[in-house]
C-alpha cells in the first residue's frame, strides 16, 4: 500500500474532528476504497480554510490548470469541497466525519458500507466522546414553551427563515444500514442542505434534489410525524444542514441510545405528570433513544439519558409530557460557528 495512505489518515487524525489510527488498519482500507495514491498526495496539501486556485498554486508550487483539473474531479467524487461565489471558486480539504463520509452519500456501495461500518465500530467513542459535540438536537418547536425564551440556533424556523437556499438528499446512515441488510423503515430523503446564499445548490454535484422552503418545511413535519429525531450542527450560526435521525441507523443516537446520551449537545429535557398519563404507551414507541421507562406499567423518563426532541410530547394524546430547558448549569452553549468549533475541539483533543 502505497504511503501516501498513511500521510493521509495522519493527516485526517490531526483535524480537530479526528480520524482515529487502528491495529487492523481499515482505516487504510477505507482511504484506498476512495482516494488515489495521487488525490490523497494533493488532499494533504489543502487546509480546512477556501483558497481559490491561484492562493493553492502560490503556497505549495504547484501547476495551476494540474490544481484545476484535479481538484475539481476530487470535488465531484465527494473527497474535498468547493464554494461558489459569484466567478470565485475556492476549495479547501474537509473532515472524515461531517465531511468525506457525507459527500460519499452519491457513490457508497455495500463493500464502503462493511469497511465504514467495521472502523466506527473500532473507533466510534473517539469520534462522539470529545467536546464539542459534533451535533445537537434541535427541538419539535410547537411544544417549546415561549417563557423559555429559546435561542435561535434552538429553533428549526429561525434556521430555516435564515437561508436563501434549501435541497433534500438521502440519509446516508439509513443507506449505509440498508446495504448491511439492517435499515429500518424509516424515510429515507430527510437530510436538508441549508445555505444563507441564493441559488446556492444549482450545479451543485453532491446537493441531491433542490427544493423550496415550503417543501423543507414539509419534510420536517414529515420527519416528525416519522418520529425522526431533528439535529444540526452543535454551533450557533452558519447551519448549513438539518439531519432528521433515527434511533436504529445514526450512531450518535445509537451511542445515546446505549447510555451516552452526552453524545449530542441537548437543551432540553422531557418530563411526564403522571396524574395525566393514560399509560398508552405512544411515547415510549417513539423515542429513539430508549429514554422512557416503564414500571409495573407505569411511564416515566430517565432525565439523564433523554435527548429533548420532542417527539414524545408531539403525540402525547393527554398532553401529558412537557419539553424542560435545561438550566444554565446543565445547559451547553454550542460554538459561535464552524471556525470556533473547530478551535474548541482542537483544545479539547489536545488535553485529552
Amino acid at each position: 500500500m502505497s504511503d501516501s495512505y498513511h500521510t493521509l489518515a495522519d493527516y485526517l487524525n490531526s483535524m480537530p474532528n479526528g480520524f482515529p489510527r487502528t491495529e487492523t488498519g481499515i482505516e487504510l482500507k477505507l482511504l484506498q476504497k476512495i482516494f488515489t495514491p495521487e488525490d490523497a498526495e494533493l488532499f494533504c496539501k489543502l487546509t480546512l480554510k477556501k483558497e481559490t486556485i491561484d492562493q493553492i498554486a502560490a503556497r505549495t508550487g504547484m501547476n495551476k490548470e494540474y490544481l484545476s483539473n484535479h481538484l475539481e474531479s476530487m470535488w465531484n467524487r465527494g473527497l474535498i469541497e468547493c464554494h461558489t461565489t459569484g466567478n470565485t471558486r475556492t476549495y479547501n480539504a474537509v473532515p472524515w466525519i461531517l465531511g468525506i463520509y457525507e459527500l460519499q452519500q452519491k457513490f457508497i456501495d455495500e463493500e464502503f458500507a462493511r469497511l465504514h461500518a467495521k472502523y466506527i465500530k473500532t473507533v466510534g467513542p473517539y469520534f462522539l466522546t470529545p467536546k464539542p459535540q459534533i451535533m445537537q438536537v434541535i427541538p419539535v418547536e410547537q411544544h417549546v414553551q415561549s417563557h423559555s425564551s429559546p435561542m435561535p440556533y434552538e429553533q428549526l424556523s429561525a434556521i430555516i427563515n435564515n437561508s436563501r437556499s434549501f435541497a433534500v438528499n438521502e440519509c446516508i446512515c439509513k443507506k449505509q444500514t440498508a446495504l448491511l441488510n439492517r435499515g429500518c423503515n424509516k424515510p429515507r430523503e430527510v437530510c436538508l442542505s441549508i445555505s444563507e446564499s441564493p441559488n446556492y445548490f444549482d450545479n451543485h454535484p453532491h446537493a441531491g434534489r433542490i427544493i423550496t422552503k415550503e417543501e423543507a418545511l414539509s419534510i420536517l413535519t414529515m420527519a416528525e410525524d416519522a418520529a425522526l429525531v431533528h439535529m444540526t450542527a452543535n454551533i450557533q450560526e452558519g447551519h448549513y444542514f438539518i439531519c432528521n435521525c433515527c434511533g436504529c441507523c445514526c450512531v450518535q443516537l445509537i451511542a445515546a441510545r446505549f447510555g451516552m446520551p452526552e453524545t449530542v449537545n441537548a437543551h432540553y429535557y422531557a418530563v411526564i405528570n403522571p396524574e395525566l398519563c393514560t399509560q398508552c404507551g405512544t411515547c415510549e414507541t417513539r423515542c429513539q433513544i430508549q429514554a422512557i421507562q416503564n414500571t409495573d406499567g407505569l411511564r416515566s423518563i430517565i432525565q439523564q439519558k433523554c435527548i429533548g426532541c420532542g417527539l414524545c410530547v408531539s403525540t402525547c394524546p393527554n398532553n401529558a409530557i412537557t419539553l424542560i430547558h435545561k438550566d444554565k448549569s446543565q445547559d451547553t452553549v454550542p460554538p459561535k460557528d464552524q471556525d470556533d468549533w473547530y478551535r474548541e475541539k482542537s483544545k479539547s483533543r489536545s488535553s485529552v
